[in-house]
C-alpha cells in the first residue's frame, strides 16, 4: 500500500484520497495504455510509470514508519517466472513465482 496519483499530460485526474467516481474515471483513462517507462527515485522511493497516451502513475510511500515496509507495487514476469517488488523503505525484491 502506498500513496499514488494519476495524471494526464500534467493534469491531475485522481489520487488515493479521491472519490470512487474520480478513481474509476482515471482508471478507465489509464486502461489500455501501453507502459513506456518506469523510473524509480531511490532516495524518495518514488516511482513514475509513463504511458503512451500521456498518462502518468506516480507512487510514493506513506510517511508513517510502520507503513514503510508495505509493498509499493509488484511486477510479474510470467515468462521468467519471477515477481519483482518495491517496498516503501526502498528494498527491491526479486523472487521466484510459485509454480
Amino acid at each position: 500500500m502506498c500513496n499514488w496519483a494519476i495524471s494526464s499530460n500534467g493534469l491531475h485526474l485522481a489520487d488515493n484520497e479521491a472519490s470512487s467516481n474520480s478513481i474509476n474515471e482515471a482508471l478507465q483513462y489509464l486502461d489500455g495504455q501501453k507502459l513506456l517507462s518506469v523510473e524509480v527515485s531511490p532516495t524518495e522511493v518514488k516511482t513514475v510509470f509513463r504511458f503512451d497516451l500521456g498518462a502518468e502513475l506516480v507512487t510514493w510511500p506513506y510517511l508513517e514508519e510502520g507503513d514503510r515496509y508495505e509493498d509499493q507495487w509488484l511486477f510479474y514476469d510470467y515468462k521468467e517466472k519471477r515477481v519483482g517488488t518495491l517496498t516503501g523503505d526502498g528494498t527491491w525484491l526479486s523472487e521466484q513465482l510459485d509454480t
